[in-house]
This record gives structure tokens, sequence and C-alpha cells, in this order.
């Protein structure tokens, strides 16, 4: 069994079941939107959000390669809530470990976790002292500008797109034969969903989360502990 099927399966059965965050509560009226959802987007996505009746949240959601959760306070607005993560998730950070020059290639660029390996598939944009702007990606052994190529590096920035974490931009100082420039992605709590004033809209079948540019739609799949 693969680990999202594992999660379709289970997901909702933990939410709602043992090691919930809910405690019993007065049931609500018809109209809340406390309950089970289950997301409806595909096969390639697994997701699960409960709104308690006392304000509480938690959600989960596997595509992927990406997994993250969160938990929090949900408050209700005129079509829907919003979701609050609390506490708040410590962001990602970017960091320049190393910076050294070299005589190889202009610009010769690594990206790592803290005591890992080289981390594939960072989007990266250069800016150039005449202007010029290059967009590219790290593989194995990173990324090098070409040995023949003779513009002056000023600038770059970094992407990671699984979780959508972007960095500072950062100067670059000139160098007559090159740099080598390794930096560190640091995760922190790059897993936990930092919803902050996060809208759902509540539909007649269930919810749809506006989450990172996207609508993602969810099922009602029942009532939440507390309402039982």
């Amino acid at each position: 069994m693969t680990r999202l099927a594992a999660f379709a399966l289970a997901g909702i059965t933990a939410l709602a079941g043992g090691g919930a965050l809910l405690m019993p509560a007065p049931a609500l009226a018809q109209s809340t939107p406390a309950g089970l959802y289950r997301a409806q987007a595909g096969p390639d996505l697994a997701s699960a959000i409960e709104l308690a009746p006392d304000g509480r949240f938690r959600y989960q959601l596997s595509e992927g390669a990406l997994d993250e959760e969160a938990a929090g306070r949900w408050t209700a607005t005129e079509d829907g809530v919003l979701l609050q993560t609390l506490p708040a998730p410590r962001p990602p950070e970017w960091r320049i470990d190393r910076i050294e020059q070299t005589g190889d290639v202009p610009l010769k660029v690594t990206v790592k976790v803290p005591g890992g390996d080289n981390l594939q598939g960072i989007f990266l944009r250069v800016g150039y002292t005449n202007g010029d702007r290059g967009a590219a990606a790290t593989q194995a052994d990173g990324w090098a500008m070409p040995a023949d190529d003779t513009r002056q590096p000023a600038w770059i920035e970094f992407s990671e797109p699984i979780h959508g974490v972007t960095s500072q931009r950062f100067d670059l100082p000139e160098a007559q034969r090159g740099l080598s420039l390794t930096v560190l992605l640091v995760p922190n709590e790059i897993g936990v969903a930092a919803f902050d004033g996060t809208r759902a809209t509540i539909t007649r079948e269930g919810l749809v989360l506006h989450w990172r540019g996207r609508d993602i739609p969810y099922a009602r799949a029942g009532r939440s502990r507390g309402d039982r």
C-alpha cells in the first residue's frame, strides 16, 4: 500500500478517533461548519480537515512529495471560516554557509540542509551586473555558470517548490576569478502549514480551502467528535 493510499484510508479515522484534538462539547446548531471534511481533488491528493465545535481545527494533507499538517483555531465568517495555525510555526531559513573564490567557473552553487546532502530541484534566479537575469535549478552536484560566461553575477535568490519556500535576495561580492557558494536551507517547521487567516468557503457539499493559490474542494465526511 502506498503512503498516499494509507493516508487516505486512515486520515479521517485518525482525526475522528483516538488522539483527536477534541474534548466533549455541547452540540451546536445544524448550521455550524463544525465537522469532518475530506478532500475531493483527485487520486493524487489526500487531505482531511476537522473543525471542532469549540473553535479548534486540525488539518492534514499529502500530495506527491508534500506532507503537511496544522492545528489551531477557526473563526466563522459570513461565507465560511478563517484558519489560524497556533502556535505560529517557525518558518524555514535560508543561510549562506560558505562563500569562496574559485577559478573554475564564474559562479558555482550548492544547496544543502544542515548535515545533509546536496538538494536537487531547488530553483534559483541570478541577476548580473549588466542587468541580465537567468533562472535554473540545482542538480545532484549543484549548479554552475558556463566557464566561458563572462558576465558578473550580482545577486541570487532561491525557491523550494514543494513547500513554496522562497529565500531573500543574497547580494554577491565581486570576484576576479569566480565564486563557490554553499547555501543552507534550515527546515525548522517546514511541514506545518502556516495558516494566517486562511479562508475556507462553506459550500453545499462541504467547503473549499483557498491555500497557496489553489481552491481545494472538500466534502463533509461526518460530524466532529465534539458534536456527538
